[in-house]
């Protein structure tokens, strides 16, 4: 009897929970159906407030953005961050799938005019000061203005139209005392965006792009007005991890723009020429126990001692570089210096590398702590040389002269009396195998303040690429160069 009644409670037990599970699907289902229809109706706000039918439907659409912001890390000393005006504007057809953009960019003391017009597989670069052009075909229809587009509100707006299913609605928040919804999704590389909409009006005011190596991108957007019966945001400030990278001069929106005028190209103009294909890990002696080894712009130049090796240029992959050319010189020594030759970020990359290999840095002096912070192996401090303000340092057969360039206002020039050979960083490299590089205002100041060492050069190599200049043709350009100006008819660099 007590067998019958287990039988018939656990019976009962299966009945109750598969009720209870019945019971609960149908719930779940409302609860989904009910928030993607709340993520639907705060989507639909937006698109209303944008512009609607006028913003899905438009065949083009240009986007101007002007903004400046700091670089840190990139100016003249460490302490003080590069200030970069860059202006653009892009001009998408959405019919034709096909863009151009227009960029002028203030770095440091020169300045870069160039049109981008990409259609179908192909990318031209149009150097609009120097009359020359080059194929870029990496700038496919969705890399090209990337960044322009992921500041622009009114394309975030057009582009929540076709995330349907893929957004979610995560409740509210607050942004400057209103009421924000925040709508998320995830793209197939990892990166989540959250949008911040507002509950009255509809508007994007903020969106947090959180990447898994770059950290928390944010982006602010205010004043917003319509034009063209589009709205946008007049203001945008763009944050990375909480500091200020970009803030706007001057925003714009225009619909169905002149197609024909920003397609057009430049038939004067002539090729740039031949370039290195640097994408393959490669390794030459490039003099008398000089070794250059490196994939890309992740160069390093050894330079064989008696019983070691004086390294300089790119430690992010030094230990790649290094074991390379130890095959082609066939000698296997320590690696005891490793000069650090300014303070820019790409220089200060991987520096625990060399310190790792047994290296000691030698540094100029004043870029002694800013370097020390990019360190994180122990008893790092015991392992640097600094180098005197406008002092002459020798390693070896090498001579070290801290000298003032544009660039950085203390840097290390590294010279080899034996090759008459300058080792340089950043300032004159260029990937065209043989044709004149474009010369700017950096170039200048360097080509200056080398003549004023007086010494005797033949061989020019700027670690970063693979390209050597001699003397006299690096002197020749220099000397002929001519600052650049805004064109006639250019509105985006008119105010310089």
């Amino acid at each position: 009897m007590k067998k019958v009644i287990v039988v018939i409670l656990f019976a009962t037990l299966s009945f109750y929970a598969a009720s209870s599970s019945a019971s609960l699907t149908p719930t779940a289902a409302q609860t989904n159906t009910t928030t993607d229809s709340v993520t639907q109706a705060i989507v639909d706000k937006v698109i209303a407030t944008y512009g609607g039918d006028v913003l899905l439907q438009a065949d083009s659409i240009r986007v101007i953005d002007y903004n400046k912001g700091p670089w840190p890390g990139e100016g003249e000393t460490p302490t003080i961050p590069e200030l970069w005006r860059i202006n653009e504007e892009l001009t998408i057809d959405f019919v034709g799938q096909r863009k151009s953009l227009l960029s002028y960019r203030v770095p440091r003391t020169t300045i870069d005019l160039e049109k981008w017009i990409q259609q179908g597989e192909q990318t031209i670069a149009y150097d609009i000061l120097h009359e020359k052009y080059s194929e870029q075909n990496w700038a496919t229809f969705a890399r090209l203005g990337a960044s322009l587009e992921r500041s622009s509100d009114t394309l975030h707006a057009r582009h929540l139209a076709n995330l349907t299913g893929q957004l979610d609605y995560i409740g509210d928040d607050y942004f400057r005392g209103r009421l924000q919804h925040k709508l998320t999704y995830e793209t197939d590389s990892g990166e989540r965006y959250t949008y911040f909409v507002d509950k009255a009006n509809g508007l994007i005011h903020k969106l947090l792009r959180q990447h898994p190596r770059a950290g928390d991108l944010l982006y602010v957007f205010s004043n917003h007005s319509t034009d063209s019966k589009v709205a946008f945001a007049r203001d945008m400030n763009f944050f990375v991890n909480g500091e200020l990278r970009l803030t706007s001069v001057h925003r714009a929106i225009e619909l169905d723009p002149d197609l024909v005028a920003a397609f057009q190209g430049f038939k004067n103009f002539t090729p740039w020429g031949e370039t290195i294909d640097a994408s393959e890990l490669t390794v030459k002696e490039i003099s008398d126990g000089v070794y250059q080894a490196g994939t890309g712009r992740s160069l390093t130049v050894f330079i064989e001692q008696s019983d070691h090796y004086i390294g300089l240029g790119a430690a992010d992959a030094l230990a790649d570089n290094f074991a390379e050319i130890k095959k082609l010189s066939q000698q296997d020594k320590p690696l005891n210096y490793f000069v650090v030759t300014h303070h820019h970020n790409a220089n200060v990359r991987g520096l625990d590398n060399a310190l790792t290999l047994g290296a000691t840095l030698v540094v100029a002096e004043q870029h002694r702590d800013s370097i020390l912070s990019h360190i994180t192996v122990d008893e790092a401090d015991n392992k640097i040389i600094s180098v005197p303000p406008r002092a002459t340092f020798a390693l070896g057969n090498l001579e070290l002269f801290d000298i003032a360039t544009a660039h950085s206002r203390h840097y290390l020039l590294a010279y080899l009396p034996a090759a008459q050979m300058v080792l340089a960083e950043d300032h004159f490299v260029t990937d065209l195998k043989a044709a004149k590089p474009r010369i700017y205002h950096d170039m200048v100041r360097f080509a200056d303040a080398l003549a004023e060492l007086n010494l005797a050069v033949e061989k020019l190599v700027d670690i970063r690429g693979w390209r050597q200049f001699s003397m006299d043709e690096f002197t020749q350009w220099t000397r002929d160069f001519t600052p650049k100006t805004c064109p006639p008819g250019y509105e985006i660099c008119a105010d310089g």
